[in-house]
C-alpha cells in the first residue's frame, strides 16, 4: 500500500529526514563500539545516508533494506558511486528473509511507526542476535492526543497510531527487549535540516503540497508530538 509521505522522501531523495536529522544519527553512533566483524542492519534505509556512514566510519558489514523501490534505487546509486560494500535489499521489514540471530546491531530511524509496530518489533527481535542492540528513533506523543489530533496525524503520515513513551516501552518489552535505555536527546519535533538530497525528475505537485502540510503540522504541534531515541537489548 502506497504512503504519500514516504513518496515525498523517496522522490525528493531526502536523507536524514528523521527527527534530529543526520547529526543526531552521528552523535548516537559515535558513542557505540562497532567493530569491523559486526553485522549491521539499517531498516527503512531510504537513500542510504546512514548505511554509508556506518560502512565508512566503522568498516563493518552493513545490510540496508527498504520497501520503496525509488529509495532502493537511489541507495544503490549512492553505494555504486562511492564503491561501498553495503548490501541493499528491497523488502518488507515486517517479514524479512534473514535467518534468526543474523545481526549484531539494527538501526531504525523513524521507520517502525509507519508499520504494524508490534509485528515489526517482533521481527527485529527475531533477526537480532541474543546479545545484539536495536537503536531506534521514533515519533512519540508528549501528551494526550485528542481523537481529532490522532486522526489528523495518522492521515498525514499514513500511520496507524502514535504511541507515548510508556507505550513504546511496553511494546518493546512485549517483543523481547528486556533492557531499554532512553538516550538523552532534545525531544521536541522540529523540521530536520536537509543537506542530503537526490530529487527525481518530474515530481508531482501534490507531493510539494503535502510537504508544506507536514511542515505546518510540525510547527503547530511541536509541544504535543515529539520523539525519543531508544537503545534496546534482549539480554
Amino acid at each position: 500500500m502506497s504512503n504519500a509521505y514516504i513518496d515525498i522522501l523517496a522522490y525528493f531523495g531526502i536523507g536524514g529526514a528523521h527527527p534530529g536529522g543526520f547529526s543526531l544519527t552521528q552523535s548516537i553512533l559515535e558513542t557505540e563500539n562497532i567493530p569491523p566483524t559486526h553485522s549491521v542492519l539499517d531498516i527503512g534505509c531510504g537513500t542510504g545516508q546512514t548505511a554509508a556512514f556506518l560502512a565508512e566510519r566503522f568498516n563493518c558489514q552493513v545490510t540496508a533494506i527498504d520497501k520503496h523501490p525509488v529509495m532502493v534505487e537511489k541507495a544503490r546509486q549512492r553505494f555504486k558511486n562511492n564503491k561501498s560494500s553495503v548490501h541493499v535489499v528491497e523488502g518488507d521489514i515486517q517479514n524479512m528473509d534473514f535467518v534468526d540471530n543474523s545481526f549484531d546491531l539494527v538501526i531504525a530511524e523513524s521507520v517502525i511507526v509507519f508499520t504494524d509496530i508490534s509485528k515489526t518489533l517482533s521481527e527485529l527481535s527475531r533477526v537480532l542476535k541474543s546479545d545484539g542492540t536495536l537503536m531506534m528513533i521514533e515519533m512519540v506523543a508528549e501528551q494526550y492526543l485528542s481523537e481529532e489530533k490522532q486522526q489528523k496525524a495518522c492521515s498525514l503520515y499514513g500511520i496507524n497510531e502514535i504511541l507515548d513513551k510508556d507505550e513504546w516501552l511496553l511494546r518493546l518489552h512485549q517483543a523481547g527487549f528486556t533492557q531499554v535505555e532512553i538516550i538523552s536527546t532534545p525531544s521536541v519535533l522540529l523540521q530536520s535540516e536537509i543537506n542530503d538530497i537526490n530529487p527525481s525528475e518530474n515530481i508531482k505537485m501534490e507531493l510539494f503540497d503535502l510537504w508544506e502540510k507536514h511542515n505546518e503540522f510540525i510547527f503547530h504541534n511541536r509541544d504535543i508530538i515529539g520523539y525519543r531515541a531508544f537503545k534496546c537489548r534482549k539480554v
